[in-house]
Parts: C-alpha cells; structure tokens; sequence
C-alpha cells in the first residue's frame, strides 16, 4: 500500500501522514498557484511602474530644463559666464542632478558644477532598471532661423532613482508573499475541515465495513453535505456497498446452488442405473460410480481405481476399443462434441461376459486429458432382440418359419443356384405347397383352439418328415411351405410329397376327438416354373388347387395347362365383380308340380349370368370361383333381395301367391351372418318369411351338422322353409337327420335321371321317400324329364315333382303367364 503513500500494516490501524493529506496538497496547491499568480502582477505592476517613473523622469528634466532653457541660450549666445553660472546652479536645485555643464557652440566652458553621486549598493539593479546614469543634451538655439549657441548637458543619478522605487517594490513583494502565505494557511483549514476530514470520516466509515457481511449504516452523510460532491460521494458508496452486498448475496447463493447442484450431480451419478466412469486416453480407471461395481463384477469394498479398463474388455473387442481411445485423444475441435458409441463385450471379475452399449466423450478443457464412459448393460436386450427376431420370423404358433422366413430362405438358395456353375439338375429347387383340405370345417365346428391344436400336430409331423437341408414352414391359415433347396431328380419331389401324405393320414388325437385331416400338395420346380418367389408360389398355388380340384389327399406338380386355367379363373373373378357393378345376372324361375293335385306347388329361382358380349355363361364355370373367392356372399344376398322385390311385384299384378325357393350356399350358411341379412331383406321388401325356402346341400350341413342345427333353427324362428337339396348324395344320418328344423327333402337328380333303369336307383329314391314321409318330411324329386319318371314317383307316394317335364327355367315375365294356369288345374301331361 506504499504506492497509495500509506505505510504497511492494517487498514483500520494506519493514519495518513500530514503532507500526504489531501487537504494540505490542495492547499499547497493553491498557495503556489496564487503565489505565481501574485508574483506575477506584482513584477507587472513594478514594471509598469518602472516604465511610469522612466516617464515621470523625462518629464521632470525636461521641464527644468525648458525652465532654465532660455536663461541658458542667452548666456551662451552673450557668451555671460555669470549668468550661465546661475543658469547650472539652478539644475542642482533638482536633486537628482549630479553634474551640468554649459558651452557655447564653439565647445568652450561657459560654467560647469558637479557633486558626488550617491552609493546604494544596488547599482547593478539601477543599471538594469534605468539603465547607467542618463544624460540630457540640450541644444540651445535662437531666433526665427535656430541657429545654435550652445549646448547643456546635464546628467541624472539614476541610483538615487531608483532607490526610491525599489523600496516601493519591495514593500509591494513582501506583502503579496505575505499574504498568499496567509491565503495557503486558510485554504489548508478550510480544505481541511470541508473536504479532508469528510473525506476522512467516509474513508474510516468504508475501512469499517464487516467484508463478509457489509453494511451500510456507518456511512453517514452531514446535512450540510447532503446536496455537495461529498453528498453525492456518500451516496455513491452507499449504493455501491449495498450492489456489493446484493452481489455477495447472490454469489453465496449462487455457490450454495452451485454445490447443491455439485451433490446432486454426484448423487445422480452415484445412483444412476448405467455405469459411469472416467479413465485416462490409456484407460486407466479414475472415477467409477455404483453402478459400475455390478457391471464390472466387482464388490463394493473392491476399488477398481488405477486398474486398465481394458482387464475387463473381451480380447476380441480390445484393438476397437483402443482405437477408439486414440481417436478421442487425437481430437481437438472444439465446436463440436466427440463421441465415439460402440457395443463392447465386457468379462466382469467372475468371468461371466455381458454386453454394454459404451459411449465414450473427451471431458472439455481438463487439466489432464480425461474421457467419461457411459455403460449401458444390453445383454437382455439383445437376448430380446434375438427372440424379436425369432418371433418376427417364426409362426408363434407352430414355432415353424413363418412367411418373410421361408421367402428369404427361398431367394438364398435360387441365388445360391445362380452362383452355381454345376449342371442343371443340380441347380434345380422345388417347393412344396400344402394345405389342409376341409381344416376350415373343423375350425369352424369345433372351435379355434382345437384348429389351432390341430395346426400344431401337422407342424409336429411335418417337421419329422423333411430332412436338414429341407425347410418347412407356416404360410398362414392352415397353409404350409416345404423348400427342397437341391433337387437330384424330379421324383424326390413326388417322394417327400407322399411322405407327407403318409405323415398325416393317421387320426389326430384332439382332445380326446379323433380327428382326420388330408392334404393337397401344389408342386413347383425352379427354373423350370419360375425364378423367384413370387412366380413359384402362384404355381405351387395354382397346383394344389388343381389337387383339391381333384377331392383333395394328393399332389399334383404345375403344369402350363393349370395355369392357363388359373388365368380363366382370375379373369371369371373380375368379370363376376363387374357382374354384380353392372347388374349383368337375371333369375330364371323353374315351376315345382303337387302330384296329388297336380297344381303349383311352388318355384325355385335359379340365377344365369348373361355377360355382354359372351352371352349365358353356366352356373357350373362361375359358381365354384364365388364360392372360392367369397363373391357368392354378396350374390347370394343380391338373389334373395330380388326374389322378394319379384313377391312383391307379383302380389301387385294380383298373381295367386307361391312360396320360392331359394339356394344357400355352404360359405353362406357357415361364415358371415346369414339369419341377420336375411331378416334385414325380409323387413326391408316387407315379404313373408313363409314366402321363401332356403334350399341347403345335404353335404354341408352333414360336416357343420351342430353348427348348421343352431342356424337353421335361427332362420325357422324367422318363419322361413328349409330344405335340403341334392339329398342322398352326401352322408346322411338318420340321427342328425331328424334334429334338423327341415321341411323338406330333394331327392338329387342323379337317382331321378335312371329310376326306370336302375334298380339300385330306384331302390334308393324309394327309401328317401319312405325314410321322409318317416321323418314327417315333404319329399321333392328334381331332374324329371320323362312321363316314366313321373309315373314311378307318384306310384311311390313322391309329394313334388321338378324338371324339364314340367317346364324348363324361365324369365319372371313368361312365368308370371304360367302361375296362374299352374295353380288351378293339373298339368296335361299329368
């Protein structure tokens, strides 16, 4: 503190020295300034007084002088030595005058006196002020033309003078020091008690000041200071001592924020579920939180600090992972962030090995480099990702390849063949298509878990039929795949087909049920049927098909003939959908006969399709594609929906009213709601449920015989007739047959077409008859077409009779013309 003039020691115990005063240098200050300002004017007030007395000097020789000018011309001119004599007597009067002498103009003496002159010590300043002593040569001239006489010189002690005035200025000196010195000695009191000692009392009132805890209230300000610089100043530090103690107080809060936040920090990172850790670019563990401890397999009492990080990376994994290192210790930007994320294998201290998922940063403007690691256990993760995988290729249910499964491991092995320079029959791949034929019979019937039990068991066969380099897997539904990735000949295909035929043959044990399941099996061979997944499964698909075409439990390998069929059946497909968009199908309508009164006994609607262009297309070509492709659903509903707009129109035109029958097909029956939809059209057309008979094949309901008892029983709740059609053909069941809610029976026309001709055929009609009449049943024969038929079927008591006999399927408007007739009298034939 020396360079502020204060000695060393404690503020509060150091006194300012007297000349360090602010106050004393104010006032010395200002007594040199007025000094040299005094000095000043008082050497210009002397010189200007000095330039006066030269003046006044002048002035009083002169005058004498031209007092005594005349009387001194006359002595010169008359040459009167008396009066010149007086003339110079004269000029001593003036005391300043030591010597005068008169001449005339010739140079002679005319009178001449002198005295000593005076001795003041000082003539060095005379000199210098007046300069040496003045002399004053008077030319003495006379008349108009001033011819000269003479001369008077006359000389000045200018030391005499000049005494006079120096003592004048000396007094004037003298006082001016005199009273500046006074002037110096007020100012020093007045700065003294104005300025210093406030300034001294705010000065000890600042020392005074607690540092840890500052406060204001010892600063005071004087009343008389209130509106002064010192005011202003007291002011100015109180305001500054409390921003000081404001600040202080937030910057303690701020530091108590600081290692608030500093705790929680280390608590987060102590009970953060990750390991974190900081190691050297060497990898020399530094830090290490809790959570480290279990992934490192090491006890809490065990200090992994100063160990290698790398004594716990796999060897396989350490090269990367030191790399990584130098790449982090190399890098220097920074504007940017580096990190380096990798997945590391760790050996924890028992031995075991997990996977972590490790993000590496470089710790910013360290003294020392360091680096954090962030480890993430994954290891069940990835156990879940590896199930995820499995499960996204795999059927959860029978655990086989599921579809992306098989069609990756198909394109594997036609790219495999295609890399393959060996010969052809070594190149060739076959697929195998499977699915269950009537599976969804069984499903339906008996429940979903059952089919899914039933799926299971196959899968279970399936897999102890194909060998290792084989794959079989789940298409979806009751749809399996088998790849045959290296076929030697065409015939193992046929073999490992039959083996699956075999394989399934058995009865399934389901629950205590046995139950029977065949398979039809589409064949494809690549190249020879296609090169990639999509072409073979379409003709793998396209054969079995044609094998299920056949009745199904076989195999059939592609052909071109099928897939040209395949392409009529696509090409039916989309016509049928335009069918129905353009309103292209029309009913036909076929009179049934009462034989015992020979009247009408009712009507059956028969749908055709008259195509633009084509013309009729046969029921027999588009039927079974509705019913594969479920398009018979909305033309089943499309029938039944303008068999009740015809009732209505019918009744309108006054027709005496007949009851129509109409046929349900099995995909009708077992899947959507068909007792819903019906009661929706019934209500909508307003028509007579008794109006319509739903006409059901005995093969359908014999297979669903518990499910079809339930919904036929639904829809003879509604009022509706049932009756099953093409009786005789399926496998009926006097035991199931008589729960079923029927009215009737319709004997199938391949037992009416030889009944005069066959003996078995007519034993057989003759049995429906008498088991329906039995049952309480009305029994129907369709399919007669000659008057011997006729002749047998009423003889064995049938009810109705249907066929080309009585009349063949005709449009609404010409067999509107045939009710009436029909209705009243018996047919001639008859």
């Amino acid at each position: 503190m020396q360079g502020c003039g204060l000695a060393e020691g404690s503020l509060k115990t150091q006194r300012l020295r007297w000349r360090d005063r602010l106050s004393v240098k104010q006032a010395r200050a200002a007594v040199i300034i007025t000094l040299l300002i005094g000095l000043f004017f008082s050497f210009a007030q002397i010189a200007w007084d000095l330039h006066e007395e030269r003046n006044l000097i002048d002035r009083t020789v002169n005058q004498v002088l031209s007092t005594l000018r005349e009387s001194a011309t006359q002595a010169a001119y008359g040459l009167d030595e008396t009066l010149a004599a007086r003339v110079v007597s004269g000029l001593f009067e003036y005391e300043p005058v030591y010597s005068a002498t008169l001449r005339d103009n010739f140079g002679n003496v005319l009178a001449q006196q002198s005295r000593p002159q005076s001795s003041s010590g000082r003539s060095a300043l005379t000199e210098m002020m007046f300069g040496n002593n003045q002399q004053y040569d008077v030319p003495l001239e006379i008349g108009e033309s001033r011819d000269l006489v003479g001369h008077l010189v006359v000389r000045i002690d200018t030391d005499l003078i000049a005494d006079g005035f120096i003592n004048r200025a000396t007094r004037i000196l003298t006082s001016g020091i005199l009273r500046n010195f006074l002037l110096g000695l007020a100012l020093v009191a007045f700065f003294y008690l104005t300025l210093t000692k406030p300034l001294l009392r705010i000065s000890q009132a600042v020392i005074g000041i607690d540092r840890d805890n500052p406060d204001t209230t010892g600063i005071t300000v004087a009343r008389h200071h209130e509106r002064d610089e010192l005011g202003l100043l007291s002011h100015s530090v109180r305001s500054l001592v409390d921003g000081i103690a404001t600040s202080l107080g937030k910057l303690r809060q701020t530091e108590q924020q600081m290692r608030d936040n500093e705790s929680r920090l280390r608590a987060i990172v102590q009970n953060v579920a990750d390991g974190i850790l900081t190691i050297t670019p060497g990898g020399t563990i530094v830090e290490i939180n809790n959570a480290s401890f279990p992934l490192l397999g090491l006890s809490e009492d065990e200090t992994p600090k100063g160990r290698s990080f790398l004594e716990f990376v796999a060897p396989r994994a350490i090269p990367h992972f030191e790399e990584c290192l130098t790449e982090l210790a190399g890098f220097q930007t920074r504007d940017h962030v580096a990190e380096q994320r990798l997945t590391l294998p760790l050996v924890r201290q028992d031995k075991t090995e997990i996977e972590v998922s490790a993000a590496f940063r470089p710790i910013p403007e360290a003294e020392t480099p360091l680096i954090t690691a962030v480890l993430h256990d994954i290891t069940a993760r990835k156990r879940y990702e590896e199930q995820l995988v499995y499960m996204a290729n795999h059927d959860a249910l029978t655990n086989l390849p599921n579809r992306s499964m098989l069609e990756y491991s198909l394109k594997t092995a036609l790219e495999g063949h295609k890399r393959d320079a060996q010969g052809p029959r070594d190149r060739a791949t076959a697929i195998l298509f499977i699915d269950l034929d009537r599976f969804k019979l069984i499903n339906d019937s008996l429940g979903h878990n059952v089919g899914d039990l039933l799926l299971k068991a196959v899968a279970d066969r399936l897999r102890r039929v194909v060998s290792r380099q084989e794959v079989v897997g789940r298409l979806g539904g009751d749809e399996f795949l088998i790849i045959i990735p290296r076929l030697r000949e065409t015939q193992d295909a046929a073999t490992l087909s039959q083996a699956v035929l075999d394989a399934l043959s058995p009865a399934f044990d389901i629950q205590g049920r046995q139950l029977f399941i065949t398979p039809s099996i589409g064949i494809a061979l690549c190249p020879a049927d296609g090169d990639d997944f999509p072409t073979l499964m379409r003709n793998a698909d396209t054969a079995m098909y044609s094998a299920k075409a056949r009745g199904g439990g076989t195999y059939h390998f592609f052909t071109k003939t099928m897939n040209e069929s395949a392409v009529a059946r696509l090409a039916i497909e989309n016509d049928l959908r335009e069918a129905l968009a353009q309103g292209q199908f029309e009913l036909y309508y076929q009179p049934k006969i009462d034989l015992a009164s020979g009247g009408l006994a009712g009507l059956e609607a028969l749908i055709r399709w008259n195509q633009p262009g084509r013309g009729f297309i046969s029921p027999m070509q588009f039927i079974p594609v509705a019913e594969e492709t479920g398009l018979i659903g909305k033309i089943g509903e499309w029938v039944l929906r303008r068999v009740c707009d015809q009732i209505r129109e019918w009744d309108l035109l006054g027709l005496p009213p007949v009851s129509i029958a109409v046929n349900l097909s099995p995909r009708q029956l077992i899947e959507g709601r068909i007792t819903e939809t019906i009661s929706r059209i019934l209500d909508e057309t307003a028509t007579p449920a008794s109006r319509i008979v739903l006409e059901i094949t005995e093969t359908v309901m014999m297979h669903e015989i518990k499910r079809s008892a339930s919904i036929l029983d639904e829809l003879r709740k509604l009022g509706l007739q049932i009756a099953i059609d093409d009786f005789g053909t399926g496998y009926s069941s006097l035991a199931y047959l008589k729960r079923l809610p029927i009215n009737s029976i319709k004997i199938d026309r391949s037992f009416v077409r030889d009944v005069t001709t066959d003996p078995d055929d007519a034993a057989i009609t003759n049995t429906i008859i008498i088991m329906g009449h039995n049952l309480g049943l009305k029994v129907v024969a369709e399919g007669v077409e000659t008057q011997e038929q006729l002749d047998f079927l009423r003889e064995h008591g049938c009810d109705e009779i249907q066929g080309f006999l009585i009349s063949e399927p005709r449009p609404a408007n010409i067999i509107a013309k045939q009710i009436e007739q029909l209705s009243r009298k018996v047919a001639p034939t008859l």
